[in-house]
């Protein structure tokens, strides 16, 4: 990254190398193999393979989320207020990383208790997991806020990581049911173990990359360094950055509702257990050509045109193979392909909270990057929870029973889940969208009154 330093504080806008970027969106990439594998087999190994009830994995699913409604925003603004020869952010890549990793295996491991003893194993394993998850998404995805000014670089930023992102999708789609096989020589329980084992020694180094290629050049002035209050006020009345909240709330329900049914949906209404794996892989081929082809239409238009586009994208695609005969496999697998570019798409959203966070300050003199993104941080993981608990309410009151045959109406409730419901979820999304106003010109003019700001005060 070439950075002109004028005086001790001062850095211009510079823009970010190639190797920076890339290195950055490895970060993705790590968290990316430990969340897909939770997000999109977790529950399936919950119920079918680890032995719990239903009822138990909806319970324990929303207590780690509640849990996580105190962790991510005390990280948040411990990060804000932390201060080291490594930055705010990056320390807790640095020493969060190994027990991330550490506890993405112990979660998918399966010890010889009893019920009641894997409910409690599960439970602190998990809650360990979305703990650790979160000391290292959370300043991870601050990072990129405090990397350059520069706005395009920002939505470059934004598109690497979202192309990470999908590969981490495409890696575990493509290799964890075959590793399960393999690995498990015909044991579940052992597969999964030692396939999370495996994507975790993949994983890990990269989150050690982004912290030796990624440095923080924004730094708040100490007049601008938050209160607590001024934290929480930075959030809740930020109405630009509530609207993207309300609209990446709105779409990540889609995206998890579909992802952790998806396997049903293959098993039970198309009865090809084979295309788990291309299916999974679909989505994230499709979410990597989105991040590939997002810079380029951000050239042309306004970020929030690229994600209402997205979601319009994906809700019809979606509503269109609900309506497909489950027999025209090669149809259902196109439009889900289509469907799933909007995913890639979707990282615009990192570049939009960036400029939200450029646009208070501007306004309000304070910069609080790390409480607003543990706050996005927590967003995509009370619904994911959520969302997985209400999964498993919904397949339990259209008749879903465990390794049986499921009636006819089952199959169309699946097949609702999977496919009706988050076309039109992803419909809704578009509406807090179309009042957003941070327009690409006036992030511009942010960036440059806050660089005046910053080299005035270097020079005092």
């Amino acid at each position: 990254m070439q950075i002109e330093i004028s005086s001790k504080n001062e850095v211009s806008y510079g823009k970010l190398s190639f190797w920076t970027k890339f290195s950055y969106g490895l970060g993705d990439f790590a968290t990316g193999i430990v969340w897909s594998l939770v997000s999109s087999y977790l529950l399936f190994f919950y119920t079918d393979v680890f032995g719990l009830s239903g009822g138990v994995v909806a319970i324990l699913l929303l207590v780690a989320r509640v849990w996580d409604c105190f962790v991510d925003p005390i990280v948040g603004l411990i990060m804000e207020r932390t201060k080291s020869k490594h930055g705010r952010f990056r320390p807790y890549i640095l020493y969060g990383s190994v027990s991330l990793g550490l506890f993405n295996i112990l979660t998918f491991y399966t010890p010889n208790l009893g019920p009641t003893g894997k409910m409690i194993y599960a439970g602190v394993t998990y809650l360990l997991l979305g703990t650790f998850h979160s000391l290292v998404a959370v300043p991870y995805g601050a990072l990129a806020t405090v990397m350059t000014r520069d706005v395009d670089d920002r939505t470059s930023l934004s598109a690497f990581r979202g192309g990470m992102g999908q590969v981490a999708g495409i890696v575990t789609g493509a290799t964890v049911m075959p590793l399960i096989t393999l690995l498990g020589n015909g044991n579940n329980q052992q597969g999964y173990f030692y396939a999370s084992m495996v994507l975790t020694l993949i994983g890990v180094p990269m989150l050690l990359i982004v912290f030796k290629n990624c440095k923080e050049v924004i730094e708040p002035m100490a007049e601008e360094r938050p209160k607590i209050k001024d934290s929480i006020l930075a959030v809740v009345s930020n109405k630009q950055l509530l609207l993207i909240f309300a609209s990446v709330l709105i779409a990540v329900t889609a995206v998890f509702g579909r992802i952790g049914l998806v396997m049903y949906y293959a098993i039970y209404v198309l009865h090809r257990s084979d295309l788990i794996a291309v299916m999974f892989t679909m989505v994230s081929v499709g979410g990597l050509v989105g991040a590939f082809i997002l810079p380029y239409i951000a050239k042309f238009v306004e970020k929030k045109t690229v994600m209402i586009l997205g979601n319009l994208v994906s809700g019809v695609s979606f509503i269109i193979i609900y309506l497909i005969p489950a027999t025209n496999i090669t149809l259902i697998l196109l439009f889900s392909f289509v469907a799933s570019t909007s995913m890639g798409l979707a990282g615009m959203q990192y570049s939009m909270l960036a400029d939200c966070i450029d646009d208070y300050q501007v306004k309000h003199g304070v910069r609080s990057d790390g409480a607003i993104y543990s706050v996005s941080s927590l967003v995509v993981k009370i619904c994911n929870a959520v969302v997985g608990s209400v999964s498993v309410i919904f397949l339990t009151s259209i008749g879903y029973v465990a390794n049986a045959e499921q009636s006819v109406e089952t199959i169309k409730g699946i097949n609702a889940l999977v496919n009706l419901a988050p076309g039109v979820i992803y419909l809704l999304g578009i509406i807090p969208l179309l009042f957003y106003k941070i327009s690409k010109a006036r992030a511009t003019e942010n960036s440059r009154i806050l660089f005046e700001r910053q080299s005035k005060g270097s020079n005092s």
